[in-house]
């Protein structure tokens, strides 16, 4: 299987995630988080990386960042050895810690970069378990959550000194004194209603963003074909096939009319989920955009639609269905 995509550049920003190897636990107590978080803190300053935001769970970790030089694999070697190391040794344990690679996307400024740190925050209270209770109990937990920065972010408590928070809070718009208040309500709206999944809008493993960031990914990666083997659908970061051009190959291959795949009332229809599935590999429209093209569909719904076709078909069958509608 293919690597993800993985770039790096002056000032790029990431989203990180590692988790613990056959899901175990990477943290077994407050010293174990206590000694990740220095770390963390020692690290960015080594290599010249900028903590945006973070969040400690059980068995894994994620982590916003920007790294002022082109380092982030050597940067993330180094904090990963050294925890395994740490972890190992007063565990009385040996072997990989971490399972696998750690994860990572390019995030662009902005919505994007504001929408995923809620995100990231949120993840104390998400899930089944995790989520449980009224929204109140919801708030009480998040707010005392030590391990993550979102207390210093909401104004709870002192913000952590290795924790640059500017680029963040400046996405909000209003009075620079009343931004951490602005940004605790923003954040906590997310527990009282469904909020969009950033990880939804990732396109090819490795961007969060609009076009202005594929463009300049593009521009990274043409003089990257030696290191094909590094990059996951590098084909795909290519200029994108129009969604005229896809619904038109989906409506011929299908022997469906063209307009049928745009209706809404369409249900059942398999070429109107190819179709969703087709232009969202295509790069060229985010989830949002495609259910405003087919008929006004939550981004939700289709990001529902989407991994269903998908995991509808095998990976062979998958990658000859994507060659012919996108002609890669």
């Amino acid at each position: 299987m293919a690597r993800p995509l993985r770039i790096e550049f002056e000032d790029a920003i990431y989203h990180l995630c590692a988790r613990g190897n056959a899901r175990q636990a990477i943290f077994q107590d407050e010293r174990d988080r206590a000694r990740f978080v220095e770390l963390l803190s020692e690290s960015a300053k080594r290599f010249e990386a900028v903590v945006l935001c973070f969040v400690l769970m059980g068995n894994h970790f994620h982590l916003v960042a920007q790294t002022h030089r082109p380092n982030l694999r050597r940067w993330m070697h180094w904090l990963l050895v050294s925890y395994t190391v740490y972890f190992n040794r007063r565990h009385r344990r040996s072997g990989h810690l971490f399972q696998g690679r750690y994860k990572s996307f390019l995030v662009q400024e902005g919505d994007y970069l504001l929408g995923l740190s809620r995100y990231v925050h949120l993840n104390p209270v998400r899930g089944v378990s995790l989520g449980r209770g009224t929204p109140a109990e919801r708030r009480k937990r998040l707010r005392a959550y030590k391990w993550s920065s979102y207390r210093g972010y909401a104004g709870l408590s002192a913000p952590l000194p290795f924790v640059q928070e500017a680029m963040v809070l400046g996405e909000l718009r209003g009075p620079k004194r009343a931004e951490r208040l602005r940004y605790r309500r923003f954040v906590e709206e997310g527990l009282v209603r469904e909020i969009e999944n950033p990880f939804e809008a990732v396109r090819w493993q490795a961007v969060l963003g609009n076009e202005s960031l594929v463009r300049k990914l593009r521009d990274r990666i043409k003089g990257l074909h030696k290191h094909r083997r590094e990059i996951t659908s590098l084909r795909n970061v290519l200029p994108s096939v129009a969604p005229e051009k896809i619904l038109q190959r989906v409506a011929d291959k299908y022997q469906v009319d063209r307009q049928r795949l745009l209706k809404r009332g369409e249900r059942g229809l398999q070429a109107r989920n190819v179709a969703m599935w087709m232009i969202w590999e295509s790069g060229s429209k985010s989830l949002r955009e495609i259910g405003e093209l087919f008929g006004g569909l939550d981004y939700a719904a289709v990001a529902q639609r989407i991994r269903r076709t998908k995991s509808s078909h095998n990976a062979v069958a998958a990658r000859r269905l994507i060659a012919t509608m996108l002609n890669v």
